[in-house]
């Protein structure tokens, strides 16, 4: 990926110039230091780091958190890799704990080798399961005497170069290698953060990977170290959203007061980098970029950097309808920050899946923003960073489950969708069985899914468009119907409202000839446990056409 994609961009439809570019902040700056060597005791700091990462510490860069963050609770998942050979021989090579190795690798990319792709103006893409980038992936790959193309494709070379590289730190920092304090300040080091709550927090994420890796090591009955701080009260969470931690950024503005400022779509990002560094580098007001909110790789915790009813500083691209179905055309060449929800998640495009967890958080973060806001849970709304910056970006990738997660947001709003085509539902919940005399299309603008399907009315019909919604349990449900209009639209369309019992609650007409684009309200019913269902009818007066597009059914 190119640079440019992702920044506040001061010239660019409107943008304010950015505050000046600061130098980092006192506590953000690192000495310089001289590298070294300590050889010969790798196996002994090895014991000794497993041993005491667990227990209280004196606090290696901060004091305790301000809050009960997910770096102080949530668990381990794994506790091996399919790297903890190559974890070990680097370790022996370059007197680094392996464990140490194998905790940033945690951190970093939960193991996987990632292909880096640029999120971030100035901020180089990450490689490996270390994921070194920049000038400490070209300074790890000199010291550990490989290739930079290889440290950023090969396993072993890349935890090579990185153990190199966290050798010349601890040498620099002339640390005592046989205890495992002052391996903080090494690994704090080769997170790259400059804010030193970012840093603290890193260092806590190492700290759980590796506490938790040992505690299960442990012998049955084994007393759990006690924590370093107890956990605070709770913070009340962020302004937006109180499930989130609150993490303020300078990086952003107002809103434009006219119509293009109104809330109207949320766009899915990857950080291309882990949580901790992700907020702390959208915080960074040398970054110039933001998001509204960033989640975490398990989806235990969500930070709101940006107020949504402010403009972030996400997407460096104007406006273009025919990057997203041809919908609100009339906001093309806008800055798309004015109108755009920004939501960060930790992880990289070429990862091969994304967490359930994550996915899940996400979709209750995303639900929230919807629904406060009005923003349609639809395939217009709810787009991808890529998609709408094609030119540099590609993220969240290829494998960000997009069926699924658009969902789990319907879902955790109350809501399933029933398309007209069935690659857009979930068919555990939601079915469509259309006739194949029925036209596919995609000529008129603002459907829901991938298109819609039309016929032309006749007296004679005996079929119709079937959109079918499967309930846990009986209940009463609100039905929404959608089309796209047209003049040649009927204005009479008959919708059948049947029970999985297969009784007609209700025959419904609504006019197509307008009202495209938006859900139109059919009633509200009770229905059994099962299938129900909603049909289009074809029959009716010659000389119109009827629109299946998308059935709603609402808690």
């Amino acid at each position: 990926m190119r640079t440019g994609g992702h920044e506040f961009e001061p010239g660019l439809a409107g943008n304010p110039g950015p505050p000046a570019r600061g130098q980092p902040s006192d506590e953000g700056r690192r000495a310089r230091l001289t590298a070294g060597r300590c050889p010969g005791v790798a196996a002994r700091a090895t014991l000794l780091w497993v041993a005491l990462v667990a227990a209280c510490r004196a606090a290696p860069v901060e004091p305790c958190p301000a809050a009960g963050l997910a770096a102080d609770r949530a668990p381990l998942v794994e506790s091996t890799s399919r790297f903890d050979s190559a974890f070990a021989a680097a370790g022996a090579e370059f007197h680094v704990p392996p464990t140490v190795l194998k905790g940033i690798g945690w951190v970093e990319t939960r193991w996987q080798m990632v292909e880096g792709a640029e999120e971030f103006a100035g901020r180089p893409p990450a490689f490996g399961v270390m994921a070194l980038r920049g000038v400490a992936l070209e300074r790890g790959a000199a010291l550990a005497g490989v290739t930079v193309a290889a440290a950023r494709r090969d396993p072993v070379a890349n935890i090579r170069a990185a153990a190199a590289l966290l050798d010349a730190y601890a040498g620099a920092a002339a640390i005592d290698r046989s205890h495992s304090e002052p391996w903080s300040v090494v690994v704090a080091r080769y997170s790259g953060i400059e804010l030193a709550e970012g840093r603290a927090t890193y260092g806590r994420e190492v700290d759980r990977a590796l506490g938790f890796a040992a505690a299960r090591a442990a012998p049955a009955g084994t007393a759990a170290a006690p924590a370093a701080c107890p956990p605070p009260p709770a913070s009340g969470g962020a302004p937006d959203y109180a499930s989130a931690v609150w993490r303020a950024s300078p990086n952003f503005n107002q809103r434009p007061a006219d119509s293009t400022g109104a809330m109207h779509i949320v766009i899915i990002h990857t950080c291309e980098s882990n949580y901790t560094s992700c907020w702390s580098w959208l915080v960074n007001p040398a970054s110039q970029a933001s998001a509204h909110y960033v989640v975490n790789e398990d989806g235990s915790e969500a930070s709101q950097l940006v107020l949504e009813r402010d403009r972030a500083w996400h997407i460096a691209a104007l406006y273009d309808c025919t990057l997203n179905r041809r919908h609100d055309c009339w906001l093309n060449g806008v800055q798309s920050n004015h109108f755009t929800v920004g939501v960060e998640h930790a992880g990289f495009v070429s990862q091969d899946s994304f967490p359930a967890s994550q996915i899940e958080a996400s979709a209750a973060l995303v639900c929230d923003v919807t629904r406060d806001r009005g923003i349609p849970r639809d395939w217009q709304h709810i787009v991808a960073h890529g998609q709408l910056q094609p030119g540099d970006r590609t993220d969240p990738g290829p494998h960000w489950p997009w069926i699924a997660y658009v969902h789990r947001v319907q879902a955790r709003c109350g809501e399933v969708v029933v398309d007209d085509s069935a690659a857009f539902n979930d068919p555990a919940l939601a079915a469509a069985a259309v006739p194949g005399t029925w036209t596919a299309s995609d000529s008129t603008p603002d459907y829901y899914g991938g298109g819609y399907r039309w016929a032309l009315t006749q007296p004679g019909a005996t079929d119709g468009a079937v959109f079918s919604f499967r309930l846990a349990a009986a209940g009463p449900r609100t039905l929404d119907a959608r089309w796209t209009s047209g003049t040649n639209r009927s204005s009479r369309a008959a919708y059948a409202v049947i029970t999985a019992a297969g009784d007609t609650l209700a025959v419904v007409r609504q006019d197509q000839t307008t009202g495209g684009g938006r859900w139109h309200t059919l009633g509200t019913w009770t229905f059994p446990a099962g299938w129900n269902r909603v049909v289009l009818l074809q029959r009716d007066v010659s000389g119109a056409v009827v629109v299946a597009d998308a059935l709603r059914v609402r808690e």
